[in-house]
């Protein structure tokens, strides 16, 4: 799938999400968009060196699920 430039994958859950009116947050130097404040409070929760893991399953329990 695809991504326009107004759209990001969050990086908890895998959705696309808008990023003009998604919830956000930076990590060195980098803005993360999220679906909710669910999965922006797990991603701000996780240890910065994650960022090489896959999105989590959407049916294990994610807002999204």
């Amino acid at each position: 799938m695809s991504t326009t430039k107004t759209e990001a994958i969050d990086p908890i859950c895998g959705m696309t999400v808008d990023t003009a009116t998604a919830l956000h947050a930076e990590r060195d130097g980098e803005t993360f968009y999220f679906c909710s404040e669910h999965c922006r409070e797990k991603f701000l929760s996780a240890p910065e060196d994650k960022s090489d893991d896959k999105p989590e399953d959407k049916s294990g329990g994610c807002c999204c699920g």
